[in-house]
């Protein structure tokens, strides 16, 4: 019998208003307590028990991704703890070796007994072991957020978790990256970017060593405000199978995935159609989950990016596992991307027309203060600094955009002819003195790797 949501809610209801005891005794006297509810009426409380299938495939021209149903969330704050849940049956069910295991695994990832008595456990771990200010112990109190440091934590240190990935590391060759992304950017560090890119590159590794052991790889997903997860997993024979757990259970998401690969997104008819299927999707959301309440403006906003994002992430990570795209690659042509674009738009200088090798000895005064202006405004030298030349430095990128060349020496002769410009105050006077620095880093940076 499969649960209502009137029922899925009274239940949730009762287990998040149960309070936190810090004697231990009430706490073993709950879990047990808890093991007994449970071996009672374990069999109606089980999500998508009217749903014959495991999972639903999602289809991409790079590979087919299996999404396994999983206990569905109905808090939207706990989706790190979803995430947890889901990664931990999961694993257990991909690494049982005997079907009725298997089977009884993914009744537990759909069960609601079990998320809870999972959370609860979480909950009171980081409660006792990890030092927390005031504002965090208060918020997982009242079922607030998991947040990311926490989040990993519970990954590496939670018993339930650490005892399974000792025992998986036998006879698996497992670890863990995150992918963080958002609003059209990979939303991480460039340290992140190249832990991910290590990673695959790792995981994708065909050379037998000698432990010769099955790999799989966990990637938190960190899509807009969402946790979820992909796991791959490749046999000794080097097949690859891509598993994605998400605790919304979404899979019509993808059913429209091919219009965001390569140039077909930016194609006008494939963007009218995505316009289309995501008032569609949010559409049907209202009405079947939020019963047409009002929603805000900022929900709407970030489920339709979620929905972008997963398509754009799940198309971006089959690229980089068909070594068709590397993320660090990505990540910088997209900064460097965005900063010529926003140049462009904001002064009106057109850089395929600029050549420095010919006479440019004078930029207008119209040019020289728009280009005051964006540097102010919209690229000042520590956003230079810290969003695209640490990160160029650090992943000792290759820089072969002309237009971006051109945007250098430019910026150079600007500041050459301003930087004894005495109109200026001595706040533009400085701004313009450390963005000479940092284009000069720059310059080393080029002649080091020509």
């Amino acid at each position: 019998m499969m649960i209502n949501s009137e029922q899925q809610k009274s239940e949730e209801e009762i287990i998040k208003n149960g309070e936190f005891c810090d004697n231990k005794n009430d706490n073993e006297k709950k879990k047990l307590l808890f093991k007994l509810i449970n071996e009672i009426i374990i069999g109606n409380f089980s999500s998508f028990e009217e749903i014959k299938e495991d999972f639903i495939l999602i289809n991409t021209k790079y590979f087919k991704i299996k999404q396994y149903y999983t206990y569905n969330q109905n808090i939207g704050s706990l989706c790190g703890f979803h995430s947890l849940f889901n990664i931990y049956y999961f694993l257990l069910y991909l690494t049982s070796k005997e079907e009725n295991q298997k089977k009884c695994v993914l009744f537990n990832l759909r069960n609601a007994w079990s998320f809870w008595s999972f959370y609860k456990e979480s909950v009171n771990y980081l409660l006792t072991n990890l030092k927390l200010e005031p504002k965090a112990e208060q918020s997982l109190k009242s079922c607030g957020p998991l947040e990311r440091y926490q989040f990993i934590y519970l990954l590496e240190e939670f018993p339930k978790i650490k005892t399974l990935f000792e025992k998986i590391k036998i006879n698996y060759d497992i670890s863990y990256t995150k992918f963080l992304f958002g609003f059209g950017i990979f939303n991480g560090t460039i340290e992140e970017g190249i832990d991910f890119q290590k990673k695959i590159d790792s995981f994708l590794d065909n050379k037998n060593d000698a432990s010769n052991k099955e790999k799989i790889l966990i990637i938190l997903l960190g899509i807009v405000n969402h946790w979820n997860t992909l796991i791959l997993y490749k046999n000794k024979e080097n097949n690859i199978e891509i598993y994605l757990l998400d605790s919304r259970n979404s899979p019509d998401i993808f059913n429209f995935i091919e219009l965001y690969d390569d140039e077909k997104i930016n194609n006008k008819n494939n963007k009218e159609i995505i316009e289309k299927i995501k008032e569609e999707y949010i559409n049907d959301l209202l009405k079947k989950k939020y019963k047409n309440k009002n929603i805000s403006k900022w929900f709407i906003t970030f489920r339709k990016d979620w929905y972008d994002s997963m398509n754009k992430s799940i198309i971006l990570i089959s690229k980089i596992l068909s070594k068709k795209a590397n993320l660090i690659n990505y990540i910088i042509k997209n900064k460097i991307n965005i900063l010529l674009d926003s140049f462009i738009c904001k002064t009106n200088f057109d850089l395929s027309k600029f050549d420095p090798e010919i006479k440019f000895n004078k930029i207008n005064n119209i040019n020289k203060e728009q280009i005051l202006k964006w540097i102010k405004e919209d690229y000042h030298p520590s956003v230079f600094k810290d969003e695209l030349l640490y990160d160029i430095k650090k992943a000792n990128f290759i820089i072969k955009n002309v237009k971006f060349i051109s945007w250098s020496k430019l910026m150079k002769i600007y500041i050459n002819e301003e930087k004894d410009n005495k109109s200026l105050n001595d706040n533009d006077k400085d701004i313009i003195r450390r963005y000479m620095n940092y284009l000069n880093e720059l310059d080393k940076y080029f002649c080091n790797m020509s």
